[in-house]
């Protein structure tokens, strides 16, 4: 497979092809709240990300999109060009560490989740684009997953640092989420709020607008993923035998919670509210 374009890049450069000729609505046949004139899609998507538009607003340009995909091929690659924010975001967290044809069957993964659910999400769910997007963010993993089970990539083992050298911190951690969520421990989605959040320091708030959830609702769920994270990792160094040497990987996991402690008191960028319970 050539990855000279990539399948997202291949997607997005169709998009903004056709989204001027024949990817426009009408704002006020989709909701009151848009201005009665044409719109494309790409401006359509910018609003979708502008943390001000109401939700209400948010599902019905999703509904009358995935309506139009049902029906037409090029509003199909409409809807996918919507998505690709949250295709982008799957697909970035996914990729960490593979070769770039591992990296392409991700895009193709997640590019195929998202069509499939554009074909088959009830169209009456609040919060569409968060449903589409925790489906989409779980076949991004389960290709990550796939990638890294594959022969030819446990044939190339990862080079040890030098022994001066500083470890990475953040590539830890993200291993650590990536593990915990394959084991169930916390989801695919839960685990890209953490990394976005607390690794990246992309402001809670900037993630709540683009997933289309308020602020307290996502600070809420990722303070119990944090908890179920810190429960799940407990174990494997509090019950291990006094007499039991410990495992290749335990400095290193050590090392990860330490450096995720870290982090979540030093790049937390909007001030903790007071949550309703």
């Amino acid at each position: 497979m050539s990855v000279t374009s990539s399948p997202l890049a291949a997607t997005e450069e169709s998009f903004i092809r056709l989204t001027r000729t024949h990817l426009l609505v009408r704002g006020h046949s989709v909701h009151p709240w848009l201005q009665d004139r044409p719109y494309g899609l790409d401006e359509l998507r910018e609003i979708l990300m502008t943390r001000g538009t109401p939700y209400a607003v948010r599902d019905q340009v999703w509904r009358h999109t995935i309506a139009a995909a049902r029906r037409s091929k090029d509003w199909m690659l409409g809807a996918l060009g919507l998505a690709m924010p949250m295709l982008r975001s799957a697909v970035r967290m996914a990729r960490r560490g593979l070769d770039p044809h591992s990296v392409a069957d991700v895009e193709a993964e997640s590019l195929a989740a998202a069509m499939q659910q554009i074909r088959t999400i009830r169209l009456e769910y609040a919060r569409i684009a968060y449903y589409l997007s925790c489906r989409v963010r779980r076949a991004a993993l389960s290709a990550r997953k796939r990638a890294l089970a594959a022969p030819d990539l446990l044939t190339h083992p990862t080079e040890r640092p030098d022994a001066g050298s500083e470890p990475d911190t953040a590539g830890s951690c993200e291993e650590v989420l990536f593990a915990a969520a394959r084991e169930g421990i916390i989801s695919g989605a839960d685990a890209e709020v953490i990394a976005r959040t607390r690794l990246e320091a992309v402001p809670l708030a900037t993630v709540a607008a683009e997933l289309g959830v308020a602020y307290k609702t996502l600070a809420k769920r990722r303070r119990r993923a944090e908890a179920r994270l810190a429960a799940g990792l407990r174990p494997s160094r509090e019950h291990r035998r006094a007499d039991e040497p410990a495992a290749a990987g335990s400095p290193t996991l050590t090392l990860n919670i330490h450096a995720m402690r870290t982090s979540a008191s030093q790049t937390e960028s909007i001030p903790r509210l007071p949550l309703a319970s």
